[in-house]
């Protein structure tokens, strides 16, 4: 079993290497000694609990391991650099799965939001904080710790799961005096796939909810199954919606566009019609700006194109 877990730790490490540029490694008998860069001896790491430290060629920590007096791996922490300064750290344990993550910086997102519900008259310094992801052995968030540059704890967000690994709520903190400023509650239709979404304030009281719910696919889409291919009707749906709302997107595009679809026959001719309905032997459709529907065998058809320039048959 030793051999086995020496070799996977050695392929891990192989692995590594390449990837993250690794020259260097040092030996150090705990934490402290790390820190006050006391190092061991490679031949003194043999029968004690030590940690094991490499480095790439810019002599930055990419790897720290903490190994027991039987060489066993306990725990891994990996290091992430942008322009020479760290800005996250993966926690994993002795089966290299993640245990929690480390950022660096007050750009973190979530560290950004929460200082937003948080008292303005409470100063400090997060030019360099810490959030800390924390997850469970489901691999899902169980809490995120906020630390100073001086690594105080000044907030938490814990998150709560139902039997199903459900999300059903948020639990903001301010740390160290565990005042709750934010809740959310979640609640999922399964049947439905109806969400709602609900947030409290400070006193408890409700100051947001939001509704997410899902339409039948029969109102969204215009080809009927098995929908696969170029038979796919969202891009339709988001075009008309983008036009029919004046939606303003931040970026140059060019969105095609006609009055009607286009029926191209197997003869040649073509038809501008509306009011589609495809079926597994013939079309039904009204001709642009007529009374009254046709129909027409799929025998007969080519090509349908769509007013916005998209393949709807074949």
């Amino acid at each position: 079993m030793k051999t086995c877990k020496a070799l996977i730790n050695f392929f891990f490490i192989a692995s590594l290497s390449a990837q993250m540029d690794i020259s260097f490694m040092r030996f150090y008998m705990d934490e402290s000694s790390f820190l006050s860069d006391v190092r061991l001896l490679s031949t003194q790491r043999f029968n004690n609990p030590h940690i094991q430290v490499f480095y790439n060629s810019k002599k930055e920590v990419v790897l720290k391991e903490w190994i027991n007096a039987q060489g066993e791996l306990i725990k891994r922490e990996l290091f992430d650099y942008s322009n020479g300064k760290p800005i996250r750290r993966y926690y994993l344990n002795n089966s290299s799965r993640p245990d929690s993550v480390k950022y660096f910086g007050e750009d973190e997102p979530w560290s950004k939001e929460f200082r937003k519900v948080t008292d303005p008259r409470k100063k400090d310094y997060f030019s360099n904080q810490e959030s800390v992801f924390i997850l469970n052995e489901q691999d899902q968030f169980d809490r995120i710790r906020f630390n100073t540059v001086q690594g105080f704890p000044y907030g938490e967000i814990s998150f709560f799961y139902n039997h199903l690994g459900l999300l059903v709520g948020e639990l903001w903190k301010v740390l160290p005096e565990k005042i709750t400023v934010r809740k959310y509650a979640y609640s999922t239709d399964m049947l439905t796939g109806r969400k709602e979404i609900r947030e409290y304030n400070q006193q408890a009281e409700q100051v947001s909810r939001v509704v997410l719910s899902q339409p039948p696919a029969e109102s969204l889409y215009k080809t009927k199954p098995p929908r696969s291919g170029n038979k796919l009707d969202e891009i339709s749906i988001l075009l008309e919606d983008i036009r029919s709302k004046d939606l303003k997107i931040p970026f140059d595009v060019f969105i095609p566009k006609t009055d009607h679809d286009l029926m191209v026959l197997t003869n040649g001719d073509s038809i501008l019609v509306e009011n589609l309905e495809l079926g597994q032997q013939q079309v039904k459709f009204s001709v642009a700006n007529e009374d009254g529907h046709l129909t027409m065998p799929i025998i007969r058809i080519k090509t349908i194109i769509s007013k916005y320039g998209e393949p709807i048959f074949p």
